[in-house]
């Protein structure tokens, strides 16, 4: 027994032994980079390993704030290590790893980058194509291949975990993206669409996306949880001297038309750019924005939203124009601003059908159409001036300011029926309506002071908001009311107008208070009043006026409030991996709303506390996560603090309630980067959840004229969830990218519903009634890469909705959506192009005559033009079969059983013939003056903003 033992004793020794010499052999190289001039440490340097007889990269890093990087886990064999940053020489050596002690570990040392001369020839150097910076995710513009005439928004769509929508829309890692900056600064304010619908992608070195934070916070380095995601696009050196642009003329069959033009100059910090656009086939290079809210509508349909894209409802018209600039006024003075017009005419028809469940046993069913013309003029300016006095005092100053005037008319008709199939009620109404104003949104002023101490500072924000709406307008409705036995007329004229601003000053104080750890000490005040007047008139047959005033109709009163909130936030970090900040602050706030058509008067106090942590970890340099949680307070409105009741119809009927609380939300955010550069794989996952305690609801009361009659309550029980997992990697063969992106969504909204139960004598119960709804989809997107004579962008979307009603279970309504596009370009050296864009969406609402099977397909042929290929002449129809169509679904509304489900009016198959001209003139290219336009000598350049100071 003990020789068996000492046996298998042996036996696995030897298994041992042999499997730790078999144990393949790994290395590491490190390193310093410095600079041979300034002697200064060389950070975010690329650092490369590839194969000696493949040269095939296995390894990828960049240096830390040091210069200095480490690579491990090098298997044995012979490397070549390269060596690049920009404006140096690169820098390669060869190395192997063997299994001699001394050659496994190798210290190539202080290794010195010379600065590149640029007389000698450029040497091309390749840098990844995605790489992490602290927050920011930067894509290299040169390794992803666009069709010719392409405009950034197809840059983009080729970039991980970056999507692009049909209306031009652009989401990054989940989020919708609500500016682009030009090399660090704001481009057209904060409108997207300006950016990435007219610049060219040949200008375009690097795209940074990064939560921008507010002027106040990139400077204290506290976050203050005011974050947009930005995307910065940082234009080559070349194209910083020169100026380019692009004309568009374009006509086609039912006499629709296609034009646009714009002109850029570049001369180093100076920039202008001029655009202009005019088309009928709802097209828009502009993000629309309506400083007036939905104006006009009260009964007869209202204003048509404008259409996004050529398969959005609605049939639109665009005439637009615009000027943006930016400039250095010296040295200490950086100015840019821009100026916006747009006009819009919006025709809609729109068909739907409805069914609304008041209890198991009581069903609504309605049918109706409506129509609707807007015509809408605006005018957005805004200017940005930053100042440095010396090294410690700053100025920043935004004015803006946009100009709004609406003209919606429309008519509407609707019926409504039991679940007898008895009539209940039908609406027969028109409407029109005239309105204008002005909107100053967050303006703000701010000055800014740094103590020799370092990291001591103190800044003083003055951010103003102001906005005037004032209007009126006619509606004329017959009201068939069947099971009270009536019919009423409504012909009134009214009067609406809101004036309101608010002032809000800020006092920030940084200081540190150890290494690496720093105290905030802040200070806001924040005033707010406003002036509400909406009065109406009925018409008298016996003056042939609009001369008797309607109480029920109309309701006028002010409002205002006073707040004041001190906060206090604790900030550690350690450079390079991590960074924490926790902080709360308390408000106070008072406010008094006076109604000055029923003589009431509401006064509250409120005390609030706003917690906030933020925590950014740094596992390597090419991956990171971030968590975010904010709690915020939401005040009710003067309006539904309102103890009176209101209508704007005559069907439905709104009551305010004095006694409602204030709602607190709890937000959790957490977002997390991933990219391996060897293999090219990317990850990016988002997680954003929130519940809402004394959340404002309503309580809805079914009337027996089809309406309904609500106030508001506070509810427990609001959740919101949305996960969002992007996962991406390129192909070799052909060269491309994949990315599977899944998005899922969770609701639980909520209301009290009264019902009447028919088994207990219809005995009348108030429940509280959950409406729950859960998105499932999965995106499939494949975008080639291939660098000349095709381009091609693939994806697949499924959708799966499924909506419950806890009161109503019979009326959960679930339905599935999906999107298939594609679009390809082919193109010879000789100038011949093939396009060709196909969508098909086949949308299922389980309601006959009402889904969708919509194979839409649009091709296109063109011819190149000029010795420059500058030139292109080309013929497209859209919609070859003439299937576009629209419908959305709805859940009901007040959050009552049912759906409401619409059809409306989309653009029909045209054939159009479009000459394209491209400009382009910069700096090398023997440049000549751009006519109209001064030049001018100056730096370029520019980085991505919304960065934390480190210490």
């Amino acid at each position: 027994m003990k020789k068996n033992i000492f046996i298998w004793g042996a036996l696995i020794l030897t298994g041992i032994s042999g499997a730790l010499a078999q144990q393949p052999v790994t290395g590491s190289i490190t390193g310093k980079l410095v600079d041979t001039v300034g002697k200064q440490n060389l950070s975010q340097a690329s650092v490369a390993v590839l194969q000696s007889s493949t040269e095939k990269q296995t390894a990828f890093s960049v240096t830390d704030r040091g210069g200095q990087f480490i690579i491990r886990n090098i298997a044995q064999g012979d490397y070549r290590l390269q060596i690049s940053f920009e404006g140096y020489e690169p820098i390669t050596r060869r190395f192997s790893i063997t299994s001699d002690s001394n050659s496994s570990s190798i210290d190539f040392g202080m290794m010195y980058m010379n600065r590149r001369n640029d007389s000698l020839k450029e040497v091309v150097i390749e840098r990844p194509p995605v790489q992490i910076k602290k927050d920011t995710v930067e894509y290299n513009a040169s390794s992803f291949a666009v069709k010719p005439n392409a405009v950034a928004e197809d840059l983009l769509k080729k970039m991980p975990g970056v999507q692009v929508d049909k209306s031009g829309t652009v989401t990054a890692q989940g989020e919708t993206v609500q500016r682009v900056m030009v090399n660090g600064k704001r481009f057209f304010s904060d409108d997207p669409k300006l950016a990435t619908r007219n610049l060219p992608p040949d200008i375009i070195d690097k795209i940074q996306v990064f939560d921008d934070l507010s002027d106040q916070s990139k400077f204290t380095g506290i976050d203050d949880g005011n974050r947009v995601k930005t995307i910065n696009i940082v234009t080559k050196k070349n194209a910083q001297q020169g100026y380019f642009g692009k004309l568009v003329a374009g006509g086609g069959t039912d006499e629709t038309y296609d034009e646009s033009i714009n002109m850029h100059r570049f001369d180093g910090n100076q920039q202008i750019s001029l655009l202009g656009q005019a088309n009928d086939i709802n097209k828009q290079n502009f993000t629309i924005q309506d400083v007036l809210g939905n104006s006009g509508g009260r009964r007869g349909g209202g204003g048509g939203t404008a259409a996004t894209n050529q398969l959005s409802p609605s049939i639109t018209t665009v005439w637009a124009a615009g000027a943006n600039y930016r400039d250095n006024w010296g040295p200490n003075t950086d100015a840019y601003g821009s100026y916006f017009f747009n006009n819009q005419h919006v025709a809609t028809y729109t068909q739907d059908t409805l069914q609304k469940q008041f209890n198991g046993d009581s069903t609504n069913y309605g049918t109706g159409h409506s129509t609707s013309i807007q015509q809408t003029e605006n005018h957005r300016i805004a200017f940005n001036i930053e100042h440095r006095f010396d090294s410690s005092n700053s100025l920043i100053f935004r004015p803006n300011i946009s100009f709004q005037s609406t003209t919606p008319k429309g008519s509407s008709f609707s019926s409504a029926a039991d679940n007898n199939h008895l009539p209940v009620n039908s609406l027969n109404g028109n409407s029109s309506s005239i309105n204008s104003g002005f909107n100053i949104n967050n303006a703000n002023l701010q000055f800014r002071h740094k103590f020799k101490k370092p990291f001591r500072t103190i800044s003083l924000d003055l951010s103003t908001t102001a906005n005037v709406n004032d209007g009126y307008g006619y509606q004329y409705s017959v009201d068939s009311l069947y099971k009270l036995d009536s019919v009423k007329v409504i012909n009134q004229y009214y009067n609406d107008s809101l004036h309101s601003y608010t002032v809000t000053p800020t006092l920030s104080y940084t200081e540190p208070v150890g290494k690496n750890q720093i105290l905030e000490f802040r200070y806001s005040y924040n005033y707010t009043h406003s002036n509400t007047i909406g009065n109406t008139y009925d018409y008298s047959d016996t003056t042939k006026l609009y001369s008797t005033f309607d109480s029920l109709f109309s309701n006028s009163y002010k409002f205002t409030s006073h707040s004041s909130n001190f906060s206090l936030t604790y900030r550690i970090q350690s450079p390079n991996k991590f960074n924490l900040s926790i902080g709360s602050g308390i408000q106070f706030t008072e406010y008094i709303s006076v109604n000055t058509t029923k003589n009431i008067t509401v006064a509250h106090n409120y005390i609030n506390f706003t917690p906030t942590v933020n925590f950014q970890y740094s596992f390597s340099n090419t991956q990171r996560l971030r968590i975010n949680y904010m709690g915020r307070t939401g005040q009710p409105s003067a309006s539904q603090l309102q103890p009176l009741t209101t209508t704007t119809d005559d069907i439905n009927f709104q009551s305010g309630n004095p006694n409602l609380k204030p709602q607190f939300t709890h937000s959790l955010r957490m977002l997390y980067a991933s990219f391996d550069p060897v293999s090219q794989h990317t990850v990016f996952a988002t997680i954003n959840a929130s519940t809402t305690l004394n959340d404002i609801q309503s309580l809805s009361i079914p009337t027996f004229n089809g309406g309904d009659s609500s106030t508001y309550v506070n509810l427990n029980g609001t959740y919101n969830f949305s996960g969002y997992f992007n996962y991406g990697f390129a192909l070799k063969k052909p060269k491309s990218n994949l990315n599977f992106i899944t998005n899922v969504n969770y609701t639980q909204s909520q209301n009290l519903l009264e019902t009447r139960d028919s088994a207990k004598n219809y005995a009348i119960a108030v429940k509280h009634n959950y409406t729950r709804n859960t998105t499932l989809s999965e995106t499939v997107s494949w975008t080639t890469n291939i660098k000349k004579n095709f381009d091609m962008n693939f994806s697949y979307n499924p959708v799966y909705v499924i909506a419950t009603n806890s009161i109503n279970p019979s009326s959960n309504q679930n339905y599935f959506k999906q999107i298939f596009s594609a679009e390809f370009t082919a193109y010879t050296n000789s100038g011949w192009l093939i396009a060709a864009e196909f969508d098909y969406t086949y949308y299922n609402t389980y309601v006959p005559g009402y889904n969708v099977s919509a194979p839409i397909l649009t091709p296109s042929i063109a011819k190149q033009l000029f010795k420059k290929k500058n030139g292109e002449l080309r013929f497209t129809v859209f919609d070859v079969f003439n299937k576009n169509a629209y419908v959305s679904k709805s859940s009901g509304a007040n959050g009552v059983g049912g759906f409401t489900i619409n059809k409306t009016n989309v653009l029909s198959r045209y054939a159009s013939l479009t000459f394209t001209y491209n400009l382009n003139n910069f700096a090398g290219s023997n440049q000549r003056g751009m006519p109209g336009m001064f030049r001018r000598g100056g730096g370029g350049g520019g980085g991505g903003g919304g960065r934390q100071r480190d210490f």
